[in-house]
């Protein structure tokens, strides 16, 4: 009796820590700034309502952004959604539409960091088994729900 409930214990336990990773990341998240890290040298961008933004939203199995920015002085929109996994802090998506056409069905990974109501995703350049933190873009985002 007492393994049948030390091994019930144990199923519980794997699938509320499964579960846990992405119900953490679950919900929407406002970009608050860009950092274009290249030689060692870090170059922030501050986004707001008067710099443009963008929106990110995950459930358990979708992620979906929508957003703008200026290039030069003409307002750009953007919109993009698809799947997504998360091992650890190994985030990797399949992007299935884009406001950009090219970047449909292109699978993107990344590493992702949540410290409270902040998230942090990471670009690195090479591959994630090669993250140089002297060459990447580090996305800050905000819990806004």
């Amino acid at each position: 009796m007492k393994l049948n409930s030390l091994i019930l214990l144990a199923v519980v336990f794997t699938l509320f820590s499964f579960s846990g990773s992405k119900s953490k990341l679950n919900g929407t998240w406002k970009l608050v700034s860009q950092d274009l890290v290249r030689n060692g040298k870090s170059k922030v961008a501050i986004l707001d309502e008067a710099n443009g933004g963008q929106l990110k939203t995950w459930s358990d199995e979708y992620f979906m952004f929508v957003g703008s920015s200026f290039q030069g002085n003409q307002l750009q929109h953007s919109f993009g959604g698809g799947t997504y996994d998360l091992k650890k802090n190994v985030y990797s998506e399949k992007i299935q539409y884009h406001s950009v056409a090219s970047f449909r069905g292109r699978e993107v990974q990344q590493l992702l960091e949540i410290k409270g109501d902040t998230l942090y995703q990471i670009f690195p350049f090479g591959g994630i088994e090669n993250y140089d933190k002297n060459n990447c873009n580090i996305e800050k985002y905000i819990r806004v729900d």
